[in-house]
This record gives C-alpha cells, structure tokens and sequence, in this order.
C-alpha cells in the first residue's frame, strides 16, 4: 500500500510540474503588464502549499512504518489544492464555453424531462387558451399517470415532417427555431387539444338538429368547455422587414413581415372594442368585398376539410392502445383528431398546467410587439388578468352560449 502511495504520488507531482512551468510563465507575464496582482499572488500560495504538502508527504512515504490515515488527508488536500489552481487559470474562453454547455445541458435536460414554456401560436383551444398565451407544461406528470378524460395535452404537431438530414432533424426537434436564412430549419409547432378519447372508448362524432356532438362509450357528451361564440376573421401583420428586401432576405422568416389571416373568437353581444378576449381594430376586419359584411364563423355548425368532408361525423371506432382522441376547444378552429385521427403516446410534451404570461400579439417573441408599440404593450397587448392562471380547471361556458344565442335571436 505504501508503495502504491508513492507512486500515485510520484505520478501527480509529474502532472504538477508541467502545469507549473505554465502557470509560472503566465505570472511572470502579468508582473510585467502590471495586471491580476492578486490573482498572481493567490496562484503563488496555492502552488507553495502544493509543495508543501508534497514534501511532507514524501517524508511520510519514506518511513517504515507511516500514518496512513495522515497521508490519505494530505494527497486529497494537496489535490484540492491543484483543482483551485487548474479553475484559477483557466482561459476566459473556456469558463464560458464550460458554463455555456452545463447551461445548455440542464436546460436540455429540464425541457425534456420536467417542464416546458410552450407560446400557444393559433386559438384551436380558446376562449379558454389565447393565442400569445405563455403556458407551463407538466412533462412530469405522465410520468406517473396517463392523460386523462379532460386534460389538456401540449404535443408536437403530429403531421410535421421532419428532415432527413440528421443534423437537421436533431435541431428541429431540440431547438426549433429557423436559423442563418434557413440553413437550420425551423420545428413543429407545439400545440394544445383536450382528451376526449383514452385507449377502449369508443368515439363517435354526430350532427343533430344542426349542431355537432360527440359519443363517448354510447353516452353523448355535456361539452362545457366548447367555444360558444363565433369566430371573427381578422388580418394581422408580423414582422420587421419586408421579404423582399436586402435584410427580409438574410434574417430569419420570423423577423420578415408577414400578414397573417386569422379566426379570433368574437362576442356579437358587444362592440368591437369592447371585445374581452382580444384587441380588436376595424381596419384588421376582413369583410366581404360586395356586401361589406365582415366574415364571421358560427360556433357549433359542422367543419369541412379541403376535400368539404364533414370532419365532424366520425366513427364509431374504438381508441387504440397508446393513442389518445384529442380535439380543441374552438371546434371551428381546430385542426385535431376529426383530420388526423389518433394522437400517438410518443408525441405528448405534457400537460398544459398554467398560463404563466400572456401577449394579445401573433408576435412570436413578445420583445417584438414592445418594439412596435412601446404604449399600446402595456395598455392592451400585455394580458393582466391571464398572468398565473390556472389551467386544471375544466370551464364551465354555458352562460356564453346563452349569451351568443340572445344576441343572434335579437339580430333575427
């Protein structure tokens, strides 16, 4: 054992030495420049100390009988010692590149495996989930449990097609997001539909007296949570530069203009400026180029796929092992499970939990709509009221289907 001792020490003490020379070269440099004086003179002590504790531990080696315990203490003091040191004079470059990895390795670790910030970019779940809402995803949970009747499920979207590249592939499906004009591609979208279905029920969808409904197991649904209200066809721009100017050309597609048509939920029970969900501007209406009417989406009534399929009668089929029936809650504007049937077990991200912020913005990063209207950001684009809202609730929109029912018999 002793001499297993001497020649682990032996060995260190050769380490040592190289670094030494360098770290005694690196002093000699600052005591020139006039620069790290304290540096320097923390790194002459560390060293001293090092060699120190060797020279007392080769005195301990070298007798015949030696405390082994005392030489244990004094290689892991003196080998602390050296670990300062190595941390001391190390490049800046490499603390940062060290401290940019371990960053990114928890990050990664963090998003993967317990919890995700997910920005909800289209209005399939609202009024319960908003466009521009900033949600906490529970990747934990399904850990322990399967997704429930109810809950509200954050995935990938299902019918991406990924890159064959590999390199591509990996960042698309890590970091998603579009980079050096397109040379790394953007990923799927993540997004939000509620259970209706778990593998063994038996779903079914129907149209009765008008109105789609949903079977599950032979027992028609109480859907509380379906968006009631109409949808209001509006045109929002995104953006900064136009595409095709120099700069549209070399910056992400995020940072190009972009008009976006969109579906927002609209209560017909109140003006236009008075509408609770979203800020909503005249000019941004879509109308109808004859009749000047704005283009308007009825809740309830039955929606068709590219080829006018009713995407609403399906089934009855039973949900398979491992597949979920997911559908959103703004049914008219919604692309779930009535287009690309099962949801697979394998594309679940986790449970949508809270709705940390919110942005009344189809800006993908809220710093975007700051930019462009510093005033208006905090008067009616940053949404108060939706900060920490909880999500586990399933709600109760009854009294808004009365209310968009009122409102449409008054207009007859």
């Amino acid at each position: 054992m002793q001499k297993q001792y001497a020649e682990q020490v032996k060995g260190f003490f050769q380490i040592y030495g190289v670094k030494r020379r360098e770290w005694i070269m690196q002093i000699a440099a600052w005591k020139d420049s006039g620069s790290n004086k304290e540096l320097a003179a923390k790194i002459e002590a560390l060293m001293a100390q090092v060699e120190e504790y060797h020279v007392a531990l080769n005195a301990l080696l070298a007798q015949s009988e030696y405390d082994a315990d005392r030489v244990d203490r004094l290689y892991r003091q003196m080998r602390s010692c050296y670990d300062e040191l190595v941390q001391l004079t190390k490049p800046v470059w490499r603390v940062w590149l060290e401290a940019i990895v371990v960053a990114g390795l928890a990050a990664f670790v963090i998003r993967t495996f317990i919890f995700g910030i997910y920005h909800v970019p289209t209005g399939s779940a609202e009024p319960n989930i908003l466009v521009g809402d900033r949600l906490w995803g529970n990747k934990m949970v399904y850990f322990m449990q399967k997704p429930k009747h109810g809950d509200l499920v954050i995935f990938n979207d299902p019918e991406f097609v990924y890159s064959q590249n590999t390199v591509q592939r990996l960042w698309q499906k890590y970091a998603g997001i579009p980079l050096l004009g397109g040379l790394l591609k953007g990923g799927p979208d993540n997004w939000v539909k509620r259970v209706i279905g778990v593998p063994g029920d038996k779903i079914e969808g129907r149209l009765e007296n008008g109105r789609t409904v949903v079977y599950r197991n032979g027992e028609k649904l109480d859907e509380v949570y379906v968006n009631p209200y109409p949808l209001l066809y509006l045109r929002k721009e995104t953006g900064f530069f136009a595409p095709d100017s120099f700069l549209g050309a070399l910056l992400p597609s995020f940072l190009r203009t972009r008009i976006h048509e969109v579906r927002y939920t609209y209560d017909p029970s109140l003006p236009l400026d008075q509408q609770p969900y979203y800020h909503m501007l005249p000019q941004e209406v879509v109308r109808h180029p004859a009749s000047g009417e704005p283009f308007v989406l009825p809740a309830f009534e039955p929606t068709h796929d590219h080829m006018r399929r009713n995407v609403d009668a399906f089934g009855p089929f039973v949900v398979p092992a491992g597949k979920y029936w997911v559908q959103g809650d703004s049914r008219r504007n919604s692309r779930d499970s009535r287009f690309w049937m099962f949801l697979d077990e394998e594309h679940l991200l986790g449970r949508a939990s809270i709705v940390l912020f919110s942005f009344d913005s189809e800006e993908p990063f809220w710093l975007f709509a700051l930019l462009k209207d510093p005033v208006g950001f905090f008067t009616h684009v940053v949404r108060w009221s939706r900060f920490l809202k909880p999500l586990w609730q399933i709600p109760d929109l009854r009294e808004g289907r009365q209310a968009v029912e009122k409102a449409s018999s008054e207009e007859n």
